[in-house]
C-alpha cells in the first residue's frame, strides 16, 4: 500500500513538471512575439475604450494592473483603459484578472491592441514578494542564449565597433517616384562603423554601411537608433529591405545592411558573450 501511494506521488510530480515545462515553453513563445505585455482585469465585454475602433464580439476593455512590457512610444499605464481584440473573448469573463501578450494594433486617444495569447494573472497580495514581471524577466533569461544563438546563425556579419557617423538616406527609387509620405515612413538613416573586431563575415579594420529606421512611430519603435560615437555589439544582416543592396562609402560601393530587430546592437560588454555562443556554432 505504501509502495503504491509512492508511485502516485512519484507520477503526480512527473506530470506536475512536464505541465510546467510545456508552459514555460508556451510562455517564452508568447514572450518572444509580443511587443506588449500587461497584467489587466478585464471590465467589460463586446465593448471598446475609444471612438475609431471597430466594435465587436471580439473586443473587450481591459483596465491595465500592471505594465510589464511595452515600446517606449508606447503610452501605457497603470489604470488605463485598453482594448484588446481578443483571439477567444468567451473566454475572458468580465472581473476576472489575465496577462496579455499583444501587438499594437489601433492608436487614437487610447491604445488597443491584438492579442497573441493570454495567462491566468496570479493571485496579488501585499505577501506576494515576486511580482510577475520579474517571473517573465527569468524566463527572458532562460530563453536568451537560444534566442541569440538563433540570430547570430541568421547574420551574415557580427562585429564589435563604433558608429563614425549618421545621416539620412533616401532610397533612389523612392526619391524618383516621389511618394506620399506617410505616418508610418521609415526615415532611414544610414551609419557607418568603424569595425573594432570581426566575431563573424566582417574583415577587421574595415567600415561598413548600417540602414536603421530614424522614424519614433509605432512601428519603428522598437528598432536600433544608432548615434556617432556609439560603441556597441552588431548582429547584421545584408539590405534585403529597402531594395537598394549596396551603399556609397568613401567613394566605393559597398555591401548595405540593416539593424532592424531590438537585439541586433547590443551592449560592448555582450561581446564575450557572443564570442563564445559563435564558438559552440
Amino acid at each position: 500500500m505504501v509502495q503504491a501511494s509512492r508511485s502516485v506521488v512519484f507520477c503526480s510530480l512527473v506530470v506536475g513538471v512536464l505541465l510546467h515545462s510545456s508552459w514555460a515553453q508556451d510562455r517564452a513563445a508568447l514572450m518572444k512575439q509580443a511587443s506588449i505585455i500587461f497584467r489587466g482585469t478585464v471590465k467589460k465585454k463586446g465593448d471598446v475604450s475609444f471612438k475609431g475602433i471597430p466594435k465587436s464580439d471580439r473586443t473587450i476593455v481591459v483596465v491595465v494592473d500592471e505594465v510589464i512590457q511595452k515600446p517606449s512610444a508606447v503610452s501605457l499605464a497603470k489604470g488605463a483603459e485598453v482594448t484588446v481584440d481578443a483571439v477567444d473573448a468567451e473566454a475572458l469573463s468580465a472581473g476576472s484578472s489575465f496577462v496579455f501578450y499583444t501587438e499594437g494594433w489601433i492608436y487614437g486617444s487610447g491604445v488597443a491592441v491584438r492579442e497573441i495569447g493570454h495567462e491566468a494573472a496570479p493571485v496579488r497580495t501585499a505577501e506576494l514578494a515576486e511580482p510577475m514581471g520579474a517571473q517573465l524577466e527569468q524566463t527572458r533569461k532562460e530563453m536568451s542564449d537560444n534566442e541569440l544563438r538563433s540570430r547570430l546563425d541568421a547574420a551574415d556579419i557580427v562585429v564589435t565597433g563604433q558608429v563614425t557617423a549618421v545621416h539620412p538616406w533616401n532610397p533612389p527609387s523612392l526619391v524618383a517616384t516621389r511618394p506620399r509620405i506617410s505616418e508610418h515612413a521609415a526615415n532611414w538613416q544610414e551609419a557607418v562603423i568603424r569595425v573594432k573586431t570581426a566575431l563573424k563575415g566582417a574583415p577587421a579594420d574595415h567600415e561598413i554601411v548600417v540602414r536603421f529606421p530614424g522614424s519614433w512611430d509605432i512601428a519603428w519603435a522598437s528598432t536600433p537608433k544608432l548615434q556617432s560615437g556609439q560603441s556597441g555589439t552588431f548582429i547584421l544582416q545584408k539590405d534585403k529591405v529597402t531594395g537598394v543592396p549596396r551603399a556609397a562609402l568613401a567613394g566605393r560601393s559597398v555591401d548595405a545592411h540593416t539593424a532592424l530587430k531590438p537585439g541586433d546592437v547590443l551592449p560592448i560588454s555582450e561581446a564575450q558573450r557572443v564570442r563564445a555562443l559563435l564558438r559552440k556554432e
